[in-house]
Order: C-alpha cells, then sequence, then structure tokens
C-alpha cells in the first residue's frame, strides 16, 4: 500500500514538472516571453493540465477516460501527454481484441502530433537559433522516449504476465495430472482386488453352497434331522455371505468398470483347464469336453486367463442352474483367428430366463469385451446355450 501511494506520488510529480516545460515551449502561453509572464491560454492550459493529474490515481481502474482526456489535451488543448501515456501503458497491457489495439495506435499517434505541436511552437519562438535547435532536440529527445518508455514497459509487462499465466497452467495440469494419476492408480487396485476376490473366494463360497446342496440332497429319506438342519444353514450362510461379496465386488469395480489385465498368477495352459474340469467334478458336475486348440499352451497370458475365468465362471452357474448338473463344452480355435467357446447345459423349464441379467453372465460378457470379443447367451427349447469368441493373436516372429 505504501510502494503503491509513493509511486503515484512521484507520477503526479512527474507529470507537474512535464506540464510546466510543456508550457514554456509554447510562445503563445506568456504575454512577454522575455519576461517569462504567462498568458491567460497559458493558465487554461496548466490548469487543465494539474486537473488531468487528479486522475492518476485510478489509472488501473480507468485507463480509457486518460487517454480520451490526455489525448483531447495533447493533441487539441496541445498540452503535454504525460497522461496520455500513462493510460496507454495500461492500455497496451490489458489490449488483447483488435478495437483496443486501435485504441492504443491512436494514442501513439497522438504523441507523435503532440511532439509535432511543440516542435512547430519552438519555431516561433523569439530566441536565438542555437537555442531554438537545443529545445527541440530537447522535445524530440523526451517525446520519443516517451514513446519508448510506454512501449517497453507495457510490452514488457504483458510478457512477463503470459509467463506468469503459463507458468500457473502449468501448475495446473501437473496437479490435475497427479490427481488423475493417483486415482487410476487407486481405481487399479480396486479392479485388481476385485478380480482376484471374484476369482478365489467367490468360487470358493460358490462351491461349498453347491456342495452342501448335493450333501442334503443325499440325505433325503434319512432319520438325521439334526444333520440337515445343520447343513441347511451352512447352505444360507455360505449364499449369504457369496451375496455380500458380490456386493462388495462390485462396489470395489465402480459399477462395472472395466478391469486391468495384468493377470495376477501367470497362466499354465491346458494344465489349468484340466484342474479347473477336476475341481467341477469333484463337485458332482458332470463335463462332456471337446477340445480342439492348436498351440493353447503357447497363447497370450491375457487369452488364457480369460478362457481360464470364463469357463471358471460358465461351470458355477452350470452347477447352480442345471437340474442334472452337465453341461457340455467345446473349445476351438489356433493363432491368428479367433478361440470359440460354448457352453450347453439343460435348463429349468419352468424357470424365468433373465436374459443373462445376473452378475455371472455380466462378469462374463465384461471379460470377453475387455479383450475386444463378445459372449452370447441363447436359450433353446430345453437347453441353455452360451457362447463365447474371443480373438487370437498371431504372434509376431523374429525377422
Amino acid at each position: 500500500m505504501v510502494a503503491q501511494v509513493l509511486a503515484i506520488s512521484c507520477m503526479i510529480l512527474t507529470g507537474f514538472l512535464v506540464s510546466m516545460l510543456a508550457i514554456m515551449t509554447t510562445p503563445e502561453n506568456f504575454v512577454d516571453a522575455t519576461q517569462m509572464e504567462i498568458s491567460d491560454l497559458g493558465a487554461v492550459r496548466f490548469l487543465l493540465a494539474t486537473i488531468l493529474l487528479l486522475l492518476i490515481p485510478w489509472y488501473r481502474k480507468i485507463p480509457l477516460v486518460l487517454i480520451i482526456a490526455g489525448g483531447f489535451h495533447a493533441v487539441v488543448i496541445q498540452g503535454d501527454p504525460f497522461v496520455l501515456a500513462v493510460g496507454l501503458t495500461v492500455w497496451i497491457v490489458r489490449a488483447e481484441r483488435r478495437w483496443q489495439w486501435i485504441v492504443a495506435g491512436t494514442g501513439l499517434l497522438a504523441i507523435l502530433i503532440n511532439i509535432g505541436w511543440h516542435v512547430l511552437a519552438l519555431l516561433r519562438m523569439p530566441s536565438s537559433d542555437v537555442a531554438v535547435e537545443a529545445s527541440i532536440v530537447a522535445v524530440l529527445t523526451i517525446g520519443f522516449l516517451t514513446l519508448g518508455t510506454v512501449l517497453a514497459t507495457s510490452l514488457l509487462t504483458r510478457q512477463r504476465r503470459r509467463i506468469e499465466q503459463a507458468d500457473a497452467t502449468v501448475v495446473a495440469v501437473e496437479h490435475d495430472r497427479d490427481n488423475i494419476s493417483t486415482q487410476m492408480t487407486r481405481q487399479t487396485e480396486r479392479e485388481y482386488l476385485a478380480r482376484e476376490v471374484h476369482d478365489t473366494l467367490a468360487q470358493r463360497l460358490t462351491a461349498l453352497s453347491l456342495q452342501t446342496g448335493q450333501m442334503q440332497r443325499h440325505l433325503t429319506g434319512h432319520d438325521d434331522a439334526e444333520l440337515a438342519t445343520a447343513l441347511q444353514a451352512t447352505r444360507q450362510y455360505s449364499d449369504q455371505a457369496l451375496r455380500d461379496l458380490r456386493n462388495l465386488v462390485t462396489t470395489l469395480r465402480d459399477h462395472g468398470e472395466k478391469e486391468s489385465t495384468v493377470p495376477s498368477v501367470a497362466p499354465d495352459g491346458f494344465d489349468d483347464l484340466k484342474r479347473l474340469f477336476d475341481d467341477a467334478s469333484d463337485q458332482g458336475l458332470v463335463v462332456y469336453p471337446l477340445i480342439v486348440l492348436n498351440g493353447y499352451d503357447t497363447a497370450p497370458d491375457e487369452l488364457q486367463r480369460a478362457v481360464l475365468r470364463i469357463t471358471q465362471e460358465a461351470l458355477t452357474n452350470v452347477m447352480r442352474h442345471s437340474p442334472d448338473q452337465t453341461v457340455q463344452l467345446r473349445f476351438e480355435g489356433q493363432p491368428g483367428e479367433e478361440l470359440r467357446m460354448e457352453f450347453m447345459n439343460r435348463r429349468d423349464t419352468q424357470a424365468t430366463f433373465d436374459a443373462g441379467s445376473g452378475t455371472g453372465i455380466l462378469g462374463i460378457t465384461e471379460r470377453a469385451e475387455l479383450l475386444g470379443g463378445n459372449a452370447h447367451a441363447e436359450l433353446l427349447p430345453e437347453y441353455f446355450r452360451l457362447t463365447i469368441r474371443l480373438p487370437w493373436q498371431q504372434e509376431q516372429t523374429a525377422p
């Protein structure tokens, strides 16, 4: 605040001195130039110059007013261009549109015209040629110095502000980038956790529920009511835990956003499928596989992982919904073409078909689309058929 007051005071004092010098360069401002007796015209010009100096404290708020008033005083009244120069400096710093630059150019032209008025006035002064020439040189020097100061100050200030704005933009962009990076990292962690929970614990809970159901069916006709009740409670608890777990997985995935393709464990080709079929058989599912895959052990990891998890989910759906716990599956494909997976199981004709709106079919569809493939659920008269197509990229060979 103190620095601003001092700066304005210095500008007003400088303007006052410039006004006095401008008055002295025009013979019409004096009744007798040798006696330096000021005339009425000179007094009016000096009074107007002093009044204009009172606008300087608001030069940042009303630069256009300073330009108009200072231009009128410099060109029409033929006074000094100091107030005009102050207004122009602020105006050029802020100029963005075409009309604003036209106003700035007009103001600079007014300063040149004012320089011309004072040179012509000096030529009319009743002084020696040497004195007149010295005065003209002084006027030209001060005038063009004023022009240079206005342009240099305003353009340098504009450049400095542009650099500050660019720095602020860079800081903002870096801040946004860090935020996005943090959010992506957190999202990836959530998706990774959701995938691992779904692929391990959810499958085990499903198997527990199905196995309990199998044991309940085997106990039908026996008199061990206490054991049957315990198994019923166990199945209810496992079903509830499975529902809670699926809700957690949905929340972690942020309502079904795509998951990361980075596998948690390296796939093991046909051995993975064999272990999966063995687990399904141990849980009471009858599997009739027909697998015609060429070079599956060397297929990309993400493709093997997708096949494994899709198969795991599809078999779980069969165990939950097939009345005879039997599934026919067919895998075929080779590199450079596509890998086609088909699951067919007998369906409960009394059940309502939901077009695959459950979490199992949705999970299969998401995995297929993640690799650029697709999944299609089809309701036949007595069977339910699920078909998945996945692209199988040909590995690049070294030249």
